[in-house]
């Protein structure tokens, strides 16, 4: 390899391991929700008669493997550092293939802003970070395949099988699928005589993204969860989700759809977003820029679609914006992109201080409960948090009897809390309630839940502000309330 080629590509890989070392200060966080939750379920995963073993939740099953793989929460943030990683080594190397190797620390060093940015939440592990690199890697085969010297169907066929795998760890990945087909169809039709390539490239892709399905819906059912309901759950619930936000949602949805478009403002994805768009119109017949532009609006819509406005939606965003930010690098004069370099080591200096300061507070808070609660409890206790939560359940080291450990699976398979009750008055009980905020919220009935609650439970403590009830039949020691 020649020098001018090797020196962006180490500088690439620099990038990447700079990514892995801003991401690892914050390897002892206390757990996010989707953090705590997803590794109970992984571990229940098998047993139980619910979704996933004792519990329901609605993600594919490819996510749940990884948290099961991971066991804890180090290993889980450890596999998030190298998720950043390659995600930031494939998109430079999309773009070397699509521009060159000069340009190739461009689109890297908007990957790893990104990656390492905890305004876009990746001090935590969540389903858009571990997606991440197998999107990045499925446009890398997709470019790879348009190449007009390159074997089409190979690439076609690894990007397949890439693009269902980020797939099955968020169902609302599609940017991989979105990049190909549009690719392939501004192929077809701005070059004529590439039209095969571009149906190879469409076919193998398909039957790449069948096979790896049925892989993943066999290997699933092996272990308890039937395509019928994962299809409910994956798919069904999502738009049963959207009519219950949109009808009974909180102010708090508002504020955090406030919140999720001025992080998308001010982080520099909607600069580059604005650019990539800018620079599509300008070579409307270039297949990897209209592409990129198409996925990037994609990723964009679905972030708003869901709903529930999470900063961490935005981490989907961040192969196509990042891509884009290598082809705009082209495009422009060297001033412009080093100006631009700056503006985002300035913006990634601000946000790691501010992560430093104020981030996982909420998560320390639930921390601090569960831990209150588990040195207050014996073994085989058990807990409902109302409602979510999952984070309280993991530090006091605790199972739920009730199935769902997240608000919004509640409020739409649950809104009467008739399961909850039914638990709560049954054989199963659990010796511990959370009341984290108030039983009466929105999109639910908590009327029978707080007689349940009544009738067979006593507050003993409200650490940081929340009450703990115990089960009026035993006898605990007091829980502290230091918070």
């Amino acid at each position: 390899m020649r020098l001018e080629h090797r020196t962006p590509l180490l500088a690439v890989v620099g990038l990447a391991l700079a990514t892995i070392g801003l991401r690892l200060p914050f390897l002892g966080a206390p757990a996010g929700n989707d953090e705590a939750g997803f590794l109970i379920v992984a571990r229940s995963w098998g047993t139980g008669s619910s979704l996933y073993g004792d519990y329901w939740v609605d993600r594919p099953p490819l996510l749940l493997w990884i948290f099961d793989a991971a066991g804890d929460l180090t290993t889980l943030r450890l596999l998030g550092c190298l998720a950043a990683g390659v995600t930031v080594v494939a998109v430079g190397a999309a773009v070397a293939v699509v521009a060159g190797p000069r340009v190739a620390p461009w689109a890297a060093s908007a990957a790893a802003v990104f990656c390492a940015s905890p305004w876009l939440g990746t001090v935590r592990v969540n389903g858009e970070i571990l997606a991440a690199p197998f999107v990045a890697t499925s446009i890398l085969c997709t470019v790879l395949a348009l190449r007009p010297q390159g074997r089409t169907l190979p690439w076609a066929l690894a990007s397949g099988v890439l693009a269902t795998a980020a797939f099955g760890i968020k169902q609302s990945t599609i940017d991989p699928f979105v990049f190909a087909v549009v690719a392939a169809a501004v192929l077809a039709l701005c070059q004529p005589t590439e039209r095969r390539r571009a149906a190879l490239l469409v076919a193998g892709g398909v039957v790449a993204a069948l096979a790896t399905t049925a892989v993943l819906v066999l290997s699933a059912a092996a272990r308890g969860t039937g395509a019928g309901a994962l299809f409910q759950a994956v798919v069904v619930f999502r738009f049963d989700a959207g009519q219950v936000i949109g009808s009974s949602a909180s102010s708090a949805t508002d504020q955090r759809l406030v919140t999720l478009v001025s992080t998308w403002a001010v982080s520099g994805l909607a600069l580059l977003s604005l650019a990539i768009l800018v620079l599509a119109a300008r070579r409307r017949r270039d297949p990897v820029v209209v592409a990129t532009a198409v996925t990037v609006v994609a990723s964009s819509a679905v972030a708003l679609l869901g709903g529930s406005y999470w900063a961490h939606y935005l981490i989907q965003l961040v192969p196509a914006v990042a891509l884009g930010a290598g082809l705009v690098a082209v495009a422009v004069v060297p001033w412009v992109r080093w100006i631009g370099a700056g503006a985002f080591g300035i913006a990634l200096v601000t946000t790691l201080s501010y992560a430093f300061v104020t981030g996982g507070q909420h998560e320390s808070e639930a921390e601090d409960l569960g831990l209150a609660v588990r040195a207050a409890s014996q073994p085989g206790d058990t807990m409902v948090v109302a409602y979510g939560q999952p984070n309280v359940l993991l530090a006091a080291g605790m199972d739920s009897p009730y199935e769902y450990l997240w608000s919004l699976p509640i409020r739409v398979r649950d809104p009467e809390l008739t399961d909850l009750v039914e638990v709560l008055r049954g054989p199963d009980a659990p010796a511990w309630v959370v009341e984290w905020s108030d039983f009466d919220t929105w999109a639910v009935d908590a009327s029978a839940l707080k007689d349940a609650v009544d009738d067979a439970y006593r507050p003993v403590a409200a650490p940081c502000g929340h009450v703990v009830w115990l089960r009026d039949d035993l006898d605990r020691p007091p829980v502290t309330e230091d918070c």
